[in-house]
């Protein structure tokens, strides 16, 4: 999946945004709770510079699973930036 995202023009920001949600959904699947928080602030900010709200709310669905792990690196800092994002 990294390649493919990697392969979006810049001009497809909005859709690699999505795919980075996607990747971050399947990291936290997966267990693999510290890339998926890093995948998903990726995809957040993204979407937050090229407003893609739909990402972000993709991104904020992400909260249920990753509040049991606020002492995990980034996830903390993740959740915070959803609230904030409002």
């Amino acid at each position: 999946m990294d390649e493919g995202i990697a392969l979006f023009p810049a001009t497809r920001s909005k859709t690699r945004a999505v795919f980075l949600a996607y990747q971050a959904e399947t990291y936290l699947r997966d267990g693999e709770v510290v890339i998926a928080a890093a995948t998903a602030t990726r995809s957040l900010d993204m979407a937050n510079r090229v407003d893609a709200p739909r990402c972000v709310t993709m991104v904020r669905g992400l909260e249920p699973a990753l509040s049991p792990y606020v002492r995990t690196a980034g996830v903390v800092e993740l959740l915070g930036r959803l609230r904030a994002t409002g």
